[in-house]
């Protein structure tokens, strides 16, 4: 089972969406405790939940702000690709100067940092983390095959992908991490970490297929049809 939660980041008017996945013995994962700590705590309470982990698609600041007081209000650790390492402790830009923040630097202590198809169970629902890079070098979508759902995190959006001008960003790493979704995850149910959830992969493609074609002369048919 899985609950949305869109948390507006420091009242900026910036949306969030934090995910919260859990089986029927109410064993959980956070995925992006955006902020706004209290409203994940209650909303925990509510459905009884007992978290075990706290997923991070990538580090940047909008996805992490609630992290820390997260993590020490349920003594959980936080699951992350292997690649954003360097962001995580601070050594890479997080974009906290967007929000006119301080980067936090976080405990390499809290961390499990996985690979490319690692999994990690809650009960008898297994995630497996897939590699997306592109928004960020270490980027990742997760994946629920026994609901077909995947946490594109700011891989893949309903109406596009996320933005590849940030540090560690590269839009040739985005479009082989775009490949791969199309040809191998084309049915899921996509949780995204903007805007409107629940659509299929597959859906996304005409526009993501001409933003590129527009802006990059770059014919997403050529590779995903191959």
């Amino acid at each position: 089972m899985i609950k949305k939660l869109e948390l507006e980041v420091k009242s900026f008017g910036h949306y969030t969406n934090t995910y919260l996945i859990y089986d029927e013995n109410k064993e959980a994962v956070i995925v992006d405790p955006a902020d706004k700590a209290e409203i994940i705590i209650t909303e925990i309470e509510k459905l009884e939940l007992k978290p075990k982990y706290v997923l991070l698609t990538h580090g940047h600041v909008d996805h992490v702000l609630a992290l820390e007081e997260i993590i020490k209000k349920y003594n959980i650790k936080v699951i992350a690709n292997i690649h954003e390492k360097d962001m995580l402790v601070g050594n890479v830009s997080n974009c906290s100067n967007v929000f006119g923040l301080t980067q936090n630097k976080y405990n390499p202590e809290d961390f499990i940092l996985l690979n490319n198809e690692e999994y990690i169970s809650i009960g008898d629902v297994k995630i497996q983390m897939i590699h997306t890079p592109g928004h960020s070098i270490g980027s990742c979508c997760y994946y629920i095959e026994k609901e077909n759902i995947l946490i594109t995190g700011d891989t893949l959006f309903s109406d596009c992908f996320g933005r590849c001008d940030l540090p560690s960003s590269n839009l040739d790493d985005m479009i082989n991490s775009l490949i791969k979704l199309y040809k191998n995850f084309s049915e899921a149910q996509m949780y995204p970490g903007h805007d409107n959830s629940g659509m299929k992969v597959i859906d996304t493609y005409p526009v993501v297929r001409r933003y590129l074609k527009y802006t990059s002369m770059i014919d997403l048919d050529d590779f995903v049809n191959s």
